[in-house]
């Protein structure tokens, strides 16, 4: 069994995709009503828990998972607040630890919602607002996370601590870099530990641009291409030997295939692609992905994954071509169309060959991308005739840059390819998950099963957005005060005396309206950063 893994990332817990999450309530089953009116069915299911689970209402048990529930959504397991609040932060450890032990034995007695080698929980900044952690939220956050980490150990799960607060994210990912912290990413070799931290520099710079292809969707539970395809076939009836012969065609010409066998059946082509992509909660790669400080992105998926991800994680995102971008926002680039416009969808040679024509500005975007950004490829398989155009163009315009070995970006593949490292040498550099120099040393290490590897590659995300993030929003924020080192609490102590300190004709100047904006930066509220 693999280390159980603690992921964190900003986000909306009704929006993750999980085997089961942490539903806050307390024994008298009570939970607030934000929580009834994002996820569908869920007072019936409290009323159902009330009446079969006395346990749980009689504080014998501190959760329990909802029962009957659809077999297509994460599973809810309600997890009780101490009902007289949190006097002591670590008050919350056995409510957590409850919730884990709880959800793994529910995971491992239904069918999982997550394709995952392990197990994921979802768990929101448990006890920290209602619960009456709010005034100790930040001991009460750390409590929190300690528990989650040693219960999910125990029964080998992997939990995500999705959270909404920036300033939780910030507090959250200082404290797992901390020199004498518990180390958060005992799976990964040096290597990729290094390599995490050297693309999370790149981010810090503003030149970080993730580039997402379907293997970043398949944590969602989104069909791969080969899945697409097979599913289309069904749909258009075709036989198990005509769709061995689908499968021996050029990946465009199945495509082209699928979509005169839905015209002559008077099947809408585009509306079935959608229906088979088009989902409202995303996994960890789009989560994390999303929450990483960049501005720019580029997929070739149909989903709107990112773009919701985005949103939960505070940066709503302009999507082009449907949408113009102004200076400073976020934007997603969809090469190959979008679920929004099925007219749109590149599946089939023809659209391939109309993109060239149709689209070329689009494709101007990426090739100046390549040229001024580091670009990281994930779930890419690097196989994409128009990508190799691109990248063609690309090289001819810069022979400098070929010559020098300087490459155009970092794709993350699960497994050591050297004829495909041959290929991408002089452009690329291509970054297994696996470990080839123990592959060789191990013949069976060197057959490590793809799910692991793609566990791996969740977990080098996890490491690139806790280094990549450098907000300190947590700092003059008095609910953080009890995590706070001596230096950190003397520093914000002068700032606050200094913002006290400015006069009203200070204040007035253009240099206070920089230094204010920093003030909120480290998270001061209105009467620590008055208004200007």
């Amino acid at each position: 069994m693999p280390p159980s893994h603690l992921f964190v990332f900003r986000g909306n817990l009704t929006h993750f995709m999980c085997d089961a999450w942490l539903l806050p309530g307390d024994t008298t089953y009570t939970v607030e009503d934000p929580w009834y009116d994002a996820v569908p069915g869920l007072r019936q299911a409290i009323e159902t828990a009330r009446g079969s689970t006395p346990r749980f209402g009689s504080g014998e048990h501190l959760a329990t998972a909802m029962v009957d529930w659809p077999g297509g959504d994460p599973l809810p397991v309600l997890t009780a607040v101490p009902l007289d609040g949190v006097l002591d932060p670590a008050d919350v450890r056995p409510a957590v630890r409850a919730f884990v032990t709880t959800a793994a034995a529910a995971v491992a007695a239904r069918d999982r919602m997550t394709d995952r080698s392990v197990p994921l929980l979802g768990m929101p900044a448990f006890a920290t607002g209602a619960g009456g952690g709010g005034p100790q939220r930040g001991a009460v956050l750390l409590e929190v996370i300690t528990a989650a980490r040693d219960a999910a150990t125990e029964v080998g799960v992997d939990v995500a601590l999705v959270l909404w607060s920036e300033s939780d994210l910030a507090l959250t990912q200082a404290q797992r870099k901390r020199a004498d912290a518990p180390e958060p990413w005992p799976d990964l070799s040096p290597r990729l530990r290094g390599k995490a931290e050297e693309l999370a520099a790149v981010a810090a710079q503003g030149r970080l641009v993730p580039f997402m292809g379907a293997g970043v969707s398949v944590s969602a539970g989104l069909p791969t291409w080969a899945k697409l395809i097979d599913q289309l076939a069904v749909t258009a009836e075709l036989t198990g030997t005509q769709r061995h012969q689908l499968g021996e065609l050029d990946v465009l010409d199945q495509g082209h295939v699928l979509r005169e066998l839905f015209q002559e059946q008077g099947l809408d082509f585009g509306a079935t692609v959608v229906a088979a992509v088009d989902r409202d909660r995303y996994g960890l790669a789009p989560a994390l992905l999303a929450t990483l400080p960049v501005t720019q992105a580029v997929t070739l998926n149909y989903d709107r994954l990112f773009e919701i991800a985005s949103a939960d994680a505070g940066h709503r995102v302009a999507v082009l071509p449907e949408a113009s971008a102004a200076a400073g926002d976020r934007w997603l680039l969809k090469l190959h169309g979008s679920v929004t416009d099925p007219s749109s969808i590149v599946l089939t040679r023809d659209d391939y060959l109309g993109y060239g024509a149709n689209r070329e500005a689009l494709s101007a975007i990426v090739k100046a991308l390549l040229i001024t950004h580091h670009l990281l490829f994930v779930g890419f398989g690097l196989t994409d005739d128009h990508f190799h155009a691109i990248v063609h163009d690309v090289r001819r315009a810069m022979p400098d840059r070929r010559r020098t070995g300087a490459s155009f970006g970092t794709a993350l593949v699960l497994d050591s390819d050297d004829l495909q490292r041959r290929v991408w040498a002089d452009s690329l550099d291509l970054l297994p998950m696996t470990d080839s120099s123990a592959a060789d040393a191990d013949h069976d290490s060197a057959q490590e099963p793809m799910p692991e590897a793609a566990r791996l590659l969740e977990i080098f995300l996890d490491c690139l957005l806790a280094h990549a993030s450098d907000s300190q929003t947590y700092l003059l924020a008095p609910e953080y005060d009890g995590v706070l080192s001596g230096a950190e609490r003397s520093l914000r102590s002068k700032l606050r005396d200094f913002a006290a300190s400015c006069d009203a004709a200070e204040r007035a100047t253009p240099a206070w309206r920089v230094i204010a904006n920093s003030l909120r930066q480290l998270g001061g509220p209105d009467h620590d950063v008055p208004a200007i």
